[in-house]
């Protein structure tokens, strides 16, 4: 790809101030449900019926922060674009939003759905995404530029009609296993299920070379009615600790967690139903201090609102403990929530009011909300 689109990363340049705390507060008509946790800022408004939906961040080597979101005026069924903004290092300020591909038109009349962040070992980004009908796609971004590639589908044997939610996860290097990268994927129906897709990097191709067939983790119908879909990895030393939604004739179902040595030619997982944990669109923060900043949209209450959780002992059986309130919209659509730590204990963690404006001033506002280690 030439080099020539990327010379618009001078949009980085115009950064947008953010909001004080206790005026957003206020303008949004619904505050966190916990007092400990502070509307942080917003990274945009979009404009008219748009929304800002499906976000994630990713803390750059530069100490920025990248943000991508759906952008559409509806959940489906209509035609969405990916896009991105850069915030500071403290997340208060943030560069004008645009699309983030180079070359949107290579997805001209494609609903690109889900965007999800991974940060490879040399500092690159994956963005993966999928579009309706089943097909995953990444693309790459590098530091210095502004926008990201071309996307390439990414195909796997043993998987067909699959859909993106997690980021990819750039595993540590072991031995003559050298820039491999899990690609989280799932798939629908009764042979469907959670699976990923083992790549490596290559950072001359700017390409993820999928090195083997598709693994499954947990398969959907086991017990009968029993789905499990969007998966989220993060790794500690030798074991991928690993997240699955799981529901059950449509309903809620605790979170599965499962388990593995990534390293070994035939992984044995281990899995533990997090009970009582009904989370929907769950991120999965690895904190500086070895534990997991767990968010989700909680299935258990009305409307599905953003909740934190923090897993002390992440590659063991997880505790539930004190499940924080970050952020409630008031509307039946909302959660997907991302986290990045800004320093030390110090969280932000995104909100989306997926309200329309003639309900709510603030509808289609993509909000940050901060929490401390001390909060949990």
């Amino acid at each position: 790809m030439s080099p020539a689109p990327f010379s618009r990363r001078r949009l980085l340049n115009t950064v947008l101030p953010a909001a004080a705390a206790a005026p957003l507060v206020g303008v949004l008509g619904a505050a966190p449900a916990q007092a400990a946790v502070t509307f942080w800022g917003k990274i945009v408004q979009e404009p008219g019926d748009y929304e800002a939906r499906f976000p994630d961040l990713l803390k750059l080597n530069d100490g920025r922060i990248m943000a991508v979101w759906h952008r559409a005026a509806s959940h489906s069924g209509t035609v969405g674009t990916i896009q991105v903004s850069y915030g500071s290092a403290d997340g208060k300020t943030w560069s004008t939003p645009h699309v983030a591909l180079a070359n949107p038109g290579t997805m001209a009349g494609i609903d690109t759905r889900d965007p999800k962040l991974g940060k490879m070992n040399d500092g690159s980004v994956i963005l993966t995404f999928f579009v309706p009908g089943g097909k995953v796609y990444y693309s790459v971004w590098k530091p210095g530029w502004g926008y990201f590639t071309d996307p390439t589908e990414l195909v796997a044997a043993g998987i067909g009609g699959k859909y993106s939610h997690g980021g990819a996860l750039a595993l540590a290097n072991n031995g003559s296993q050298v820039n491999h990268v899990l690609v989280p994927v799932y798939t629908t129906g009764t042979s469907g299920g959670a699976w990923y897709i083992r790549t490596r990097w290559d950072a001359s191709t700017n390409k993820l070379v999928v090195l083997e067939g598709a693994r499954r983790i947990i398969s959907n119908n086991n017990p009968v009615g029993r789905t499990y879909t969007e998966p989220s990895f993060v790794q500690f030393g030798s074991t991928v600790v690993c997240a699955v939604r799981a529901e059950q004739n449509g309903a809620g179902s605790p979170v599965i967690i499962a388990r593995w040595n990534p390293y070994t030619a035939a992984p044995s997982y281990t899995f533990q139903s997090f009970t009582g944990v009904l989370a929907n669109s769950h991120h999965l923060l690895k904190t500086s201090d070895g534990k997991v900043l767990f968010t989700y949209g909680d299935k258990s209450q009305s409307v599905r609102p953003t909740v934190g959780m923090l897993i002390s002992n992440p590659t063991g059986t997880w505790v539930k403990g004190k499940v924080l309130g970050i952020y409630n919209s008031g509307a039946n659509d909302q959660a997907n929530p991302s986290s990045v730590e800004i320093a030390a204990g110090s969280f932000l963690t995104t909100g989306y009011n997926a309200k329309t404006k003639a309900a709510s001033s603030s509808g289609g506002t993509l909000w940050l909300l901060h929490s401390s280690t001390a909060d949990y």
